[in-house]
């Protein structure tokens, strides 16, 4: 009896002593793990800081090239000649001019003849602002979509669960059709939905910062999300997660991050995407962007 009471004993030890070892090892490993990944950040931003110093020259040529890349003329049939939006750099909202070009790009769509096609009631405005509504009243799972294969069936279907084959095969067919202004039609779409709510008297809804937030959750962060962003084009792919990182951005100032999503690991992986993109007219002001972000989001971290 004592002797297998010696044995149990001996065993007890032996299994914690064992264990101790698996967790240092695994602390071990997950430091080092952490201090390698930081290292590959630390020197790949010391890369990009050597690349600013170019920046100047950079701004020139790609000046040069944004007119090849989409000419003013297209600009124009979208905007009209006095709305055509010079820059998306940063600066205070022109609500005005903001709504006058979101309502630009509607009327520039319902005058295509594919478009017409469609007998829409009330245009692509309206079934823009119908299709906002209603995926704002049904929002796609952030957070535990793996729990079982219902939930993981019903986050990769939720597009065509809300919209519809009609509508979802209608805005397909713009974003193919409309593919050489589809950068400019995003950017006013997306800086409408980030400004509206300083906008007053607003012709055009948009959803609050927690519906956009549950968006941009469902594409960084779930397999759904993911999914879906790579069966589009890259340059659609590419830009739908940059304007994704700016609402995670707002929604951090908003504390409304209530998943804790970790906005630097897509700054960093993003800034290599629109780098390597071709084809965009306004490559240089999403990069200058995203190393503001990355500077604050350091900056806040020390």
């Amino acid at each position: 009896m004592k002797r297998v009471q010696i044995i149990l004993v001996a065993c007890a030890v032996l299994g914690i002593a064992c264990y101790v070892v698996y967790r240092q090892t695994a602390i071990r490993y997950e430091k080092k793990l952490t201090q390698a990944l930081e290292q590959e950040r630390n020197e790949y931003w010391d890369r990009v800081g050597i690349l600013e110093k170019n920046v100047a020259e950079l701004e020139d040529e790609l000046a040069g090239q944004r007119e090849s890349i989409v000419p003013q003329q297209r600009l124009a049939e979208v905007y009209g000649d006095e709305s055509v939006p010079s820059t998306i750099e940063e600066s205070e909202v022109d609500c005005q001019a903001l709504q006058r070009q979101v309502l630009a790009v509607f009327s520039y769509l319902d005058n295509k003849e594919y478009i017409q096609s469609h007998d829409l009631p009330g245009g692509t405005h309206e079934l823009f602002q119908a299709a906002v509504n209603q995926l704002s009243q049904q929002l796609p799972l952030v957070s535990g979509e793996m729990k079982d294969m219902v939930s993981l069936t019903r986050n990769v279907a939720h597009f065509f669960r809300v919209l519809g084959e009609m509508r979802i095969g209608l805005f397909k067919e713009i974003m193919a059709k409309e593919d050489e202004v589809m950068e400019a039609m995003m950017n006013t779409l997306f800086s409408w939905f980030l400004s509206c709510d300083r906008c007053e008297d607003a012709q055009i809804a948009c959803p609050p910062t927690d519906v956009l937030y549950r968006y941009a959750g469902f594409f960084l962060n779930t397999l759904a999300g993911k999914s879906y962003l790579l069966r589009r084009d890259s340059k659609v792919r590419v830009l739908t997660t940059y304007y994704c990182v700016l609402i995670l951005d707002k929604a951090n100032k908003e504390m409304l991050n209530r998943d804790g999503i970790d906005i630097k690991h897509f700054i960093y992986y993003l800034f290599k995407d629109i780098s390597n993109q071709k084809g965009l007219a306004y490559k240089n002001a999403y990069l200058n962007k995203l190393k503001r972000l990355r500077d604050m989001y350091q900056a806040r971290r020390r």
